[in-house]
């Protein structure tokens, strides 16, 4: 679980052609069983899913950060504005920058923006 997946923390590969993404900066990652609970606070606010204020989470927080990213990298805005707005949750897509963004990348993007972690995707659901 990296718990801080934010575009500061993705490189482009280089040497590949710029088609591989590396992720970099594991310093709040941790190894976990799939649905252990994490209690520690962390990660870059704009990115950290609801349940990471709660201290009840799971690797299901980098799903959110996930759906974060593509919707900033979307856009070029993030959805969320600070804590109220990420424990809102509630994510719109009606600033002219998702006027050309498909319907199915909206849903996609809400479907990883799931409040409930228990019904946000897996990784392998996601993909």
């Amino acid at each position: 679980m990296h718990r801080d997946l934010k575009s500061d923390n993705i490189m482009l590969d280089k040497e590949k052609n710029l088609d591989q993404i590396k992720i970099i900066d594991f310093g709040f990652s941790r190894h976990f069983k799939s649905k252990e609970i994490a209690k520690t606070t962390c990660g870059t606010l704009s990115y950290c899913a609801p349940e990471i204020f709660k201290k009840n989470y799971t690797e299901k927080c980098d799903i959110w950060s996930c759906g974060v990213l593509t919707f900033a990298l979307l856009s070029g805005i993030l959805p969320f504005s600070g804590l109220k707005d990420i424990e809102e949750a509630k994510v719109s897509f009606s600033a002219k920058e998702f006027d050309n963004v498909s319907e199915e990348a909206k849903s996609f993007i809400t479907l990883m923006l799931t409040y409930d972690q228990e019904k946000r995707p897996s990784a392998d659901e996601a993909l």
